[in-house]
């Protein structure tokens, strides 16, 4: 599955180029679970709406989305914060049936190894984001100063407020750019990852009824 800077990319896209605080931490709460330390990987997708290790159908996302909205429905941070943590979930989804489908089918290396060499690439994906898109040093800025809200029973405001210090201090360190050629997860790859998945994110929410430029937009 992607992670922090991909999610961001899609936000930042998602909200032509202008994401709200709020929108920007919820695209990575749901991986706020492993602030809980050695987590299983039922637990994990507890957070992502698994069930028997099957990602939800869109059906069911709009049906929890929509839901989880209507709980504070005049508190735009609270719009913005689930619409994130949807778009995270729908990104993981699009991660896993393609760009990640075509690493296992094109892998040729040995099967010990392929975690390994998949973090390292997307570590360097990561860094690569962070150094060559306008909006990246922006967006830790907006993010340091989100407020986290508790989703539940999926993740606690404290889970996710420590799992966004982690990772802004992880991303912010130099010394965890891992300096790899990558191989399978490309530029172009991730980008045009990044523009599909967005155009999608935004055909879904139009779908659900969600105008989240009108309502989230003001946010900033």
């Amino acid at each position: 599955m992607p992670w922090p800077m991909v999610h961001f990319a899609i936000a930042t896209k998602v909200s032509f180029f202008d994401p709200s605080p709020s929108f920007l931490l919820g695209s990575i709460a749901p991986d706020a679970i492993h602030m809980r330390g050695n987590i299983t990987r039922k637990e994990k997708g507890i957070t992502h709406l698994m069930d028997e290790d099957k990602f939800p159908t869109i059906e069911v996302l709009k049906k929890e989305c929509l839901s989880y909205l209507s709980i504070m429905n005049m508190e735009l941070d609270w719009k913005a914060y689930i619409l994130g943590y949807f778009a995270h979930i729908y990104a993981d989804i699009r991660w896993t049936e393609t760009i990640y489908a075509e690493f296992e089918s094109e892998y040729q290396g040995d099967n010990k190894e392929i975690r390994k060499i998949y973090n390292q690439e997307v570590s360097q994906v990561e860094f690569n984001l962070l150094r060559s898109e306008e909006w990246a040093q922006p967006i830790i800025h907006r993010l340091q100063h989100a407020n986290a809200y508790s989703i539940e029973p999926l993740v606690t405001q404290n889970e996710v407020s420590q799992y966004r210090d982690i990772k802004i201090e992880w991303l912010l360190d130099d010394s965890n750019e891992p300096k790899h050629k990558n191989i399978y997860f490309n530029d172009d790859k991730v980008r045009d990852f990044i523009i599909n998945t967005s155009n999608e994110l935004n055909v879904l929410f139009n779908e659900w009824g969600i105008n989240q430029f009108e309502e989230v937009k003001d946010l900033r």
